[in-house]
């Protein structure tokens, strides 16, 4: 855990660590700002310088050339090859590539030295010279992987005639112009035409090359940036711009140039110019460090000085939370709070000692059983009601002891009351419970009957069912017999019909058995006469035999009529009697139910008489429990209200105060006194009005603590 001190310290040396870095972030932004600020107000007219001179160097090629030109002994002269070396004794420097040529006014060249003439300048050079009738600079021309410019002029001979003077020169010697140009180190300058093509550069390669970067950064956009400050300086004449190229930003100036079509470039890197507050952050860290060294030097001593009394103080207050109150305080007589924290620490260990004794003395009382003591002493602040409730619980523990001694009284009379109700109540259970079994007995005997008719009526029921199949199988077999008997009369009806039959045929042969004989006898044939007196008397024969026939099969008609009627009755009958039988088979089966439902009726009532002994034999013990309880509550009742007579109440003194005053401290019916176990010795108790003898210990030591103040 961080002690005080070591917050202190903490908190000045993160306070020194955020002063320097809000110095150091402060004083670079400034530093750069201030730097930003400076190149933006002078690249511009460093630009414009390094133009002016730039133009200086190539006029100062041009007045050269011209003032050679004009020279008596370069007009006077009628050589050209005299005129050409008089050029370069004039004009040739050492070191540098020059090549000098004469053109007529149609533009074809009359005479050169050796050299790049012939390629540098064109016939439209020649012509804008002689148009303008002056001093002419032709752009500069890439030859033979180098740069050269070349210079015309206008002459006008002595003779009359007219003629071109040109000079060409390698280039270099304007490059190395814009290559001496640096700004800051690493600052450069560069020219660029109205395309934006780099035609002179420190890098000669690059204005060889034509390096474009707004053609480049049409396909690559790291040129972009770039490309619009390059498009910015080929319209906007003179001023600056910030750009990031290759990973490093740049602040650029422009001016134009008066040669060439050309727009002179000075870039400044930004990070040449920075590297001051690079060192400015560096001193301030330096001085930072010295700074926090201080402060963490001048923390310590601050917090040693500030800490020690807090933590001393904080240590009293941690023992006074685990009880101590023995032990002093190291005060501070400081006026600040530390002074007044201590010094408070003090006096409420002083107080808490104060008021710990006299509520140990009440609690002493207490334990003693005097309840009329009450707490007193200087209580201030929220311990008076601390005092004020104390005195509030002895005043109601002494009415609730009161009343509990009444009720006690009250309790012992009604568990008399009780007990005396119990004894005659488990009296009274004991014959319920004896009735119930009586009672359980014969109804035991009546289920075994019903059980018995239950079982009986089933038995019946299984009988009169099977008679019941018996009876109308017979009347099915009956019913069959009946189909039996109308199958025979209707063959009957048949056969009748067959015999009539055979004794229309009998009578039809007879009829052809008389016509044969009469025929037989118109013949006079006695064989054919013969064969139909055959004929007629088996007719005859037959005829006899089907009328005995019919008759038969009339009779046996009569006793088949006859004895369907009587299956038909006997029928009738047994079918009266089947319906019979399923009444009768209905009428066992509600009794064989109506006698299930009384047993299991029974079986209930029985189950219900045995619940009602179980109760009744539950309160037969509750009632002896509860007259055992009552005469235990008696007891304890008793005892109860001994125990209280060992406080000492209010109204005990009242009474004793009575009893002195009337008299009548002994019993008027007994000589004996009365139980006085309730009052205490009154030596052993202390007075309200009095003080424990070590409360005036505790009033000289709370004088001498505030007299230390």
């Amino acid at each position: 855990m961080k002690t005080i001190r070591s917050k202190l310290m903490l908190a000045m040396f993160l306070l020194s660590i955020l002063i320097t870095l809000l110095l150091s972030v402060f004083s670079i932004l400034y530093i750069n700002k201030s730097v930003r600020d400076t190149l933006h107000q002078t690249v511009t007219p460093l630009a414009e310088q390094s133009a002016k001179t730039f133009d200086a160097v190539v006029e100062g090629y041009g007045r050269r050339f011209s003032a050679a030109v004009e020279n008596a002994a370069f007009i006077g002269t009628s050589s050209d090859e005299y005129k050409l070396q008089f050029l370069a004794d004039s004009l040739t420097e050492e070191d540098s590539d020059y090549s000098y040529a004469i053109y007529s006014t149609d533009g074809n060249m009359r005479s050169s030295t050796p050299g790049l003439c012939a390629e540098a300048i064109t016939s439209a050079d020649i012509s804008h010279t002689l148009s303008r009738n002056g001093l002419v600079y032709a752009d500069l021309t890439t030859i033979k992987n180098d740069m050269y410019f070349s210079v015309l002029s206008p002459v006008d001979l002595t003779d009359g005639t007219r003629i071109v003077a040109a000079m060409t020169v390698r280039a270099q010697v304007l490059n190395d112009v814009i290559a001496n140009i640096s700004v800051g180190g690493d600052g450069y300058a560069y020219v660029i035409n109205a395309a934006g093509e780099t035609i002179l550069h420190k890098e000669i390669q690059r204005a060889v090359n034509r390096f474009n970067p707004i053609d480049l950064a049409k396909s690559d956009s790291s040129y972009s940036e770039l490309a619009e400050f390059l498009m910015k300086a080929g319209t906007d004449g003179s001023g600056y711009d910030d750009y990031t190229y290759n990973d490093t930003e740049y602040i650029a100036g422009f001016a134009p140039c008066s040669y060439f079509g050309g727009t002179i470039c000075v870039v400044c890197p930004v990070k040449n110019y920075t590297s001051s507050g690079s060192n400015a952050l560096r001193n301030i860290i330096y001085i930072g460090t010295m700074l926090m060294v201080i402060t963490v030097v001048i923390s310590i001593i601050f917090a040693k000085k500030m800490s020690d009394p807090i933590v001393s103080t904080t240590n009293r207050i941690r023992e006074l939370a685990q009880g101590n109150l023995t032990d002093k305080v190291e005060v501070s007589y400081s006026r600040d709070e530390i002074g007044i924290l201590s010094g408070s620490l003090a006096d409420t260990i002083v107080r808490l000692r104060q008021y710990i004794t006299l509520i140990t003395v009440a609690l002493t009382q207490i334990s003693e059983g005097n309840m009329t003591y009450r707490v007193e002493g200087d209580f201030k602040g929220d311990f008076i009601k601390i005092k004020s409730t104390f005195n509030e619980i002895l005043e109601s523990l002494g009415d609730t002891f009161a009343s509990i001694n009444t009720s006690a009284e009250q309790v012992n009379s009604g568990a008399i009351q009780v007990s005396n109700s119990a004894q005659a109540l488990s009296q009274g259970s004991t014959q319920q419970a004896s009735a119930i079994e009586e009672l359980s007995a014969t109804l035991n005997e009546v289920s075994t009957q019903v059980k018995q008719n239950s079982k009986d009526a089933k038995n019946a029921y299984n009988i009169v069912t099977e008679n019941t199949k018996a009876i109308s199988a017979c009347n099915e077999d009956m019913n069959n017999m009946l189909d039996a008997m109308e199958q025979i009369h209707t063959t009957s009806a048949e056969i009748a019909n067959i015999i009539k039959v055979i004794d229309e045929i009998s009578f039809q042969t007879n009829i052809l058995a008389l016509n044969a004989a009469v025929e037989a006898a118109r013949e006079g044939s006695k064989g054919f006469g013969v064969v139909a007196d055959e004929v007629r008397r088996l007719a005859s024969r037959s005829a006899e035999a089907a009328k005995q026939t019919a008759a038969l099969i009339e009779n046996s008609t009569k006793a088949v009529n006859k004895g369907s009627e009587l299956a038909a009755e006997t029928a009738r009958s047994l079918g009266d009697i089947v319906n019979d039988s399923v009444t009768i088979q209905g009428l066992v089966k509600n009794i064989t139910d109506a006698s299930a439902q009384q047993a299991e009726a029974i079986v209930q009532i029985n189950t219900g008489v045995d619940q009602i002994s179980a109760v009744v034999a539950t309160n037969t013990r509750t009632a002896i429990g509860a007259a055992s309880a009552s005469e235990e509550l008696s007891q304890q009742s008793l005892i109860l209200k001994n125990m209280i007579a060992k406080f000492r109440l209010a109204n005990d003194e009242k009474k004793e105060l009575e009893s002195y005053s009337s008299g009548s401290y002994y019993d008027t019916d007994s000589d004996e006194p009365e139980d006085d176990s309730r009052d205490t010795d009154d030596d052993d108790g202390i007075e309200p009005e009095e003080l424990p003898e070590d409360t005036d210990e505790l009033k000289i030591v709370l004088d001498d603590e505030d007299d230390k103040y």
